[in-house]
């Protein structure tokens, strides 16, 4: 992959918002839009409201709000679902990060898809890659010259 496409993925995946109606969150998550509301006020989740438009949420907010209630679903608390809510987001910018930046494209091995992660070593002689099995991933390093 080139650092040019490289840097324009990293980009995206940083910077693009995409904005939903209250009611398509509501719609999406199974949540009222009182409800969601509610959870604003209180500062769980956030929305973006311009020049008196109606609220828009960010897609990271409409994946937030399904793992609350998923979370309250489990018995937890509201305040308790929240916390965990946001400690599983941290998790998961880290992992976008990290693949976001080894990301070197899309290979086949042994006739899976594999991620290629670049380089494994200084030497550049090893290439690490994620094999996506149907139930699970395995990690392979395979020799610069196969």
């Amino acid at each position: 992959m080139s650092s040019e496409f490289h840097d324009e993925l990293a980009f995206i995946s940083r910077n693009v918002e995409w904005h939903l109606g209250i009611g398509d969150v509501a719609a999406a998550t199974g949540v009222s839009q009182s409800q969601l509301r509610y959870w604003e006020q209180k500062g769980y989740i956030t929305s973006v409201k311009e020049n008196g438009q109606n609220r828009k949420y960010n897609y990271a907010t409409l994946i937030k709000v399904f793992v609350i209630k998923h979370n309250m679903e489990q018995g937890f608390t509201l305040a308790a679902a929240v916390k965990k809510a946001d400690q599983r987001k941290e998790a998961i910018d880290v992992i976008k990060h990290a693949i976001v930046d080894r990301f070197q494209g899309i290979d086949q091995i042994d006739g899976y898809p594999a991620v290629n992660l670049g380089y494994l070593n200084e030497n550049q002689n090893e290439v690490l890659y994620a094999v996506v099995k149907e139930d699970h991933t395995d990690l392979k390093l395979i020799p610069r010259d196969q």
